[in-house]
This record gives structure tokens, C-alpha cells and sequence, in this order.
């Protein structure tokens, strides 16, 4: 007997379903594009577990009969396509017929809907793909589908779910995302019975971005208005201020035609569009929209079509790049201003004059401070170079840096009979190279230190000793920091706020996704907290298996980077001789937590090479 078999059609249905609904954001995905192609502009969606328990998608669009509603669970059922040439020219975002049909394997479904048509309206049941009741019922025209214990009877799939907070995030973040793309539509959330996000009288991107983000990030934006790149061909784009910047892409939101889709391709040409702008390995936040001609696009190369291949795409792209370069460089000039609700000052000339967009205004918000040069940023001064045992208390002058020593006993001692460092031994400070690096000698060559790796490792090593006697020291910012976070970042904070609380972060619930930050680590209140504080959860959302003792190294790391003392700091001679005997007292003189090296040695025997001098004559000195 032969070893093919034809499958059944209940393990047909369940594994299109593996391919289609990997979890319950899935879900809400494909039933929130289903009610846009049914040209609602209200669309509630309502979860409760995360999703696994119940999803119900409520829509005010157009609706379906009786033989809609029993034709649509069936496998490649669709009302979008006729034939395969159709493929080529979807305006649509569902096509295949495979949704609700995979939804409906892995589920418990009841479906209501009626069309505008009808006096009364339909309801059915699936439970598990089969049909198991109609009738009809009074209802309003439009669609509710009820999804309830997903993933039922796909145990095996059920339990590679994460957290119920962290799927709810991830349907939080879908909708805000899809609200970003459909302004004109109002979205509204609810999770566990509490509505955690609703659109109602927010009709533009602008007040979208300000309810995901808060008016302080929204207000960063820069609003480049629908341009036309070749005929048919369109593109509008909200990209964030240079300084509004991530350790993630996550927050880069891209659509075509509508469809929010993942693009390797469009990430890029933010990269390049923000090159030079902002340090490598931050990326900004940005919403882009293209309009493209159906035809030349093939939507039918993703499963769950998160993914677009489009023809002709090396032009646009390089005319994007040339755009947004453009147009994000032009904020330099002072007559360009940030989105500003109560700026009514057309810039649209300007934008003419210098040939960024041909028509529509563009207008920005930025509010151009002169920075004052930072002072060296090892913070908290005594906390870090005294004893651990001991217990820290402010300097009494604000113009202290590290500790007091004095300057005839310390220095000029150190200077004289050379400072050991690691099995180096009589190093002597020269001084700093350009602010950034210390330059130190003995007998056998010259030493280059990176003061900031320096440091950082030093800082890094005194934390660990504190995390490992429980003495991590938490302090009040001098004014609590609000943070309004994405539905994905509120999952992962409150998945992590234990593990945060043992590390020195104090964090308490302040509204739908808005937390106040009033403890931090000390050392933390001199630097950006609120953007660490971000790039960390983006951080724990990437890795989301860490162990608890990796995420508190991870959060190690990070306060020993923001604290140690930067690259075009000056140093003093005290300051610089403390340095090189905190690092003797460490495991590792070698590298930074990163890996990136403390240390570069340049021996005598090079330096005579180098001048030509000969061989290096060690005796005569």
C-alpha cells in the first residue's frame, strides 16, 4: 500500500488555520479588514483574555444575507475575486476565502449580520468548522462575528500563547496601528469589559498620533502631504523628529493601498533617509501611506498578507529617499516648524520655493533650544566611587565631581610613582585625547582607554555586587515622568513590572495606557529617562523569554551605559587617576559590558617601527 494519503478535510482546515491565525491578533486582523472592505467607518472590537476567550467584531458596513452568511465559513468562499486574472488587480483587502473558514476550524463562531435590504437579519453558529445553527434576528444592518475559545481544539497550539496581557497588547497595538491608517473610520477597543481605545472625534492622523503617543510626541512629527512620485503613484508620510527615535522598528507603520504590511524595503529607506541624523541603530517612528495602481502590485505571496511584492520598486524608492532626505533636512531652517495644532502658519511657499513638494503645505513643530555643553555625566556623583557599604549622600557642592581629594596627595603621587591597572603596572595619565580618550604611558608603550567603556565597566561591575546583596537604591526623578505607551509596550510592562520594581523602578497605573514613572535605579534622574525607559520595554518585548536574571543584567547594562561619563567629556587629572584605580578594582579591565574594548596598547617596538627608528633598545630605558 502506498505511503500518500489524502488528508481529511478537518486537518485540511486546521492546518490553513496554522498558517493564517498564528494567535488572536490574527484574528482581529483579518475581521477588522473584512468590516473596512465593508465600507463600515465604526468598527468596536471587544476582547476578553487576551482574545482567546472572546473576540467579537461589531461593524456598521453593508452586511450579508442568509446565503452570504452560510457561504462565507466555506473554504475559498469570497465575494472579492472572480477568476485568477483578478489576482493581479485586488482592491480588496481579503480575497482568498480562507479566514473565516481557518477561523472557524479553531473556533466557536457565531456570526450576525444584516444588509441594509432586509427587515431582519441572520445569525449563525460554527463550532469547530461545522455548522451547528441558523435563524433569523432583529438586529442592526452591519456584522457582529463572535469568536470564542480559540484554539480549543488545537491544544498544542494554545499553549505556545504568551501572557493574556501580552496578546491583549498586541491587539491594542494592531488597532491603534490600523486607526492610523483609516483615519475616517472610528475604531473602538474593549478589553475585559473597560474600553481602552476609542477614536470618537479624532478624524486625522494627528489626533490619532496624540492619543497613541501623548501631544508632546505627536506634536514631533513632520506631516509631508499626499505627493505624487509618478503618475498613479502617491505617497504621504508622517516621519518623527531626528530626537524621536527607537531601539526598534516597531513603531514604523507602513500602507499600501490601506493594507498595513511589513517592508524590509521601506524600512530602508527610512535608514537612509535619516542617515547621519539620527546614531546607527535607532530608528525612527513614522507612519507612511503609497497609493499604488493595483496592477502593479501581487498581494498573494504572505499567508496572513503582511507582505506586498510591487513592480518598478528600485524608482520609487529612490524617490522616497530623495523626499523624505529632503524634506527632514530642511528642518534645520527656522521657517519650517513642527505639527502644531495652534500654528496656522501655511508653509507652503517655502516648501514650493525650495522644490520639496510641488503642492499641499507641510508644516513642523521643533522648538530649537541651544543645548549647553553637559557636564560629565557620572552621575550622582559620590554614590558611584565611594565604598558600597557605605551609605551615599549628596555632594554638598553642586560643582563636586566624583569624590573630594586632595589634589597635592592624590594626583601628584599617582603622576610620579605610576598607577597599576589589570598587571599594568606605573601607568601615568598624559591626559585625554579629544575629549573622548585617555591617554596614559609606562615603560612599555602607550595606552589609549576609552574613558566612557571604562566607566561603563566599572559601573557595571559595582551594580551587579548591588543587585546581588539586594541594595539596589531607588530615587525619585525631580518631576514624575508620564509615559503613554503602546498597547504592546503596556503588555510587556506589566508582564515585567515585578522584575522592573527589584531593579529600582518604581512604576504605578495612571489611566489606559498611561503609567507614571516616579522611581528610577540611582544614577538614572541625569539622562533620558523616559527614552530608556521605552527602548528597555522594546527591549524585553524583543526577547520576551529572558530569564529574570537576564533581564535585570539587561537592566544593568543599561543604567552603566546612560551613567558612565561620555565620549567629548573633558576629565580632570583627578578625575582621570580615579577612573584608572576604579578599573583596577574590577573582573574584567578588558571590555565594556558590550565587549567593545577598554583598553589599546601601542608598544615601543611599534612606535620605532613606525618612526623608522630602528630596533627598539630596551635597555637604555
Amino acid at each position: 500500500m502506498g505511503k500518500i494519503k489524502v488528508l481529511d478535510r478537518d486537518t485540511i482546515n486546521k492546518i490553513a488555520a496554522g498558517e493564517i491565525i498564528e494567535r488572536p491578533a490574527s484574528v482581529v486582523k483579518e475581521l477588522l479588514e473584512n468590516s473596512i472592505d465593508a465600507q463600515a467607518d465604526f468598527i468596536e472590537i471587544e476582547i476578553r483574555e487576551g482574545g482567546l476567550s472572546l473576540i467579537r467584531v461589531t461593524d456598521n458596513g453593508v452586511g450579508m444575507d442568509k446565503e452570504d452568511c452560510l457561504l462565507a465559513f466555506q473554504r475559498h468562499a469570497t465575494s472579492k475575486i472572480n477568476s485568477a486574472h483578478d489576482l493581479f488587480n485586488i482592491t480588496s483587502f481579503g480575497f482568498r476565502g480562507e479566514a473565516l473558514a481557518s477561523i472557524g476550524a479553531v473556533s466557536q463562531v457565531l456570526l450576525t449580520s444584516r444588509t441594509n435590504n432586509e427587515a431582519f437579519g441572520h445569525q449563525v453558529s460554527f463550532i469547530g468548522g461545522q455548522l451547528k445553527n441558523i435563524e433569523e434576528i432583529a438586529f442592526n444592518p452591519g456584522t457582529t462575528l463572535e469568536v470564542r475559545n480559540l484554539f480549543f481544539n488545537t491544544p498544542a497550539r494554545r499553549k505556545f500563547m504568551k501572557s493574556t496581557s501580552y496578546e491583549a497588547g498586541l491587539i491594542t497595538e494592531l488597532v491603534t496601528k490600523y486607526s492610523l491608517g483609516h483615519p475616517t473610520i472610528r475604531f473602538k477597543l474593549i478589553n475585559n469589559r473597560e474600553t481602552v481605545y476609542d477614536t470618537a472625534g479624532l478624524n486625522s492622523v494627528e489626533d490619532r498620533l496624540a492619543l497613541i503617543y501623548g501631544d508632546n510626541v505627536a506634536n514631533k512629527f513632520l506631516h509631508l502631504p499626499n505627493t505624487e512620485l509618478l503618475p498613479g503613484h502617491n505617497v504621504e508620510a508622517w516621519l518623527a523628529q531626528n530626537t524621536l527615535n527607537r531601539n526598534t522598528r516597531n513603531q514604523q507603520t507602513f500602507f499600501i493601498n490601506g493594507r498595513m504590511i511589513r517592508s524590509q524595503e521601506l524600512s530602508k529607506v527610512l535608514d537612509e533617509a535619516y542617515h547621519t541624523l539620527i546614531p546607527k541603530g535607532r530608528f525612527p517612528l513614522a507612519v507612511l501611506y503609497l497609493q499604488l495602481p493595483s496592477r502593479e502590485l501581487d498581494v498573494n505571496i504572505h499567508p496572513a498578507k503582511l507582505q506586498i511584492k510591487i513592480n518598478n520598486l528600485d524608482n520609487i524608492l529612490n524617490k522616497l529617499v530623495n523626499l523624505f532626505k529632503q524634506s527632514l533636512w530642511s528642518y534645520n531652517d527656522s521657517s519650517i516648524k513642527f505639527l502644531d495644532k495652534t500654528n496656522d502658519k501655511s508653509s507652503k511657499e517655502y516648501l514650493i520655493e525650495h522644490e520639496i513638494v510641488k503642492e499641499t503645505p507641510l508644516s513642523y513643530k521643533e522648538e530649537h533650544k541651544e543645548e549647553k555643553p553637559k557636564e560629565l555625566n557620572i552621575s550622582q556623583e559620590k554614590f558611584f566611587f565611594t565604598d558600597l557599604n557605605q551609605t551615599y549622600s549628596p555632594p554638598k557642592e553642586k560643582t563636586e565631581k566624583f569624590i573630594h581629594f586632595p589634589k597635592q596627595t592624590v594626583v601628584k603621587n599617582s603622576l610620579q610613582q605610576g598607577i597599576s591597572v589589570k598587571k599594568i603596572k606605573d601607568l601615568k595619565p598624559i591626559g585625554q585625547l579629544n575629549n573622548s580618550f585617555i591617554l596614559a604611558e609606562n615603560k612599555q608603550g602607550l595606552y589609549i582607554i576609552d574613558q566612557h567603556a571604562c566607566h561603563e565597566r566599572i559601573l557595571y561591575e559595582k551594580f551587579m555586587v548591588e543587585e546581588e546583596k539586594k541594595e539596589i537604591i531607588s530615587e525619585s526623578p525631580l518631576i514624575p515622568i508620564t509615559l503613554k505607551l503602546t498597547g504592546k509596550q503596556e503588555a510587556v510592562l506589566l508582564k515585567n513590572i515585578l522584575i522592573l520594581k527589584d531593579c529600582g523602578f518604581i512604576v504605578e497605573n495612571f489611566g489606559p495606557r498611561t503609567f507614571i514613572l516616579r522611581g528610577v535605579p540611582m544614577g538614572l534622574t541625569k539622562v533620558d529617562i523616559e527614552k530608556d525607559f521605552l527602548d528597555l520595554l522594546e527591549e524585553l518585548a524583543v526577547h520576551a523569554n529572558l530569564s529574570k536574571a537576564k533581564i535585570k543584567e539587561k537592566i544593568i547594562i543599561m543604567a552603566a551605559c546612560k551613567s558612565a561619563v561620555k565620549a567629548n567629556q573633558p576629565l580632570s587629572q583627578e578625575e582621570i587617576v580615579f577612573l584608572l584605580k576604579e578599573l583596577d578594582k574590577v573582573e574584567n579591565a578588558q571590555t565594556c559590558p558590550h565587549g567593545r574594548p577598554i583598553f589599546y596598547h601601542l608598544s615601543m617596538e611599534e612606535l620605532f617601527k613606525i618612526f623608522l627608528r630602528g630596533e627598539y633598545p630596551k635597555e637604555a630605558f
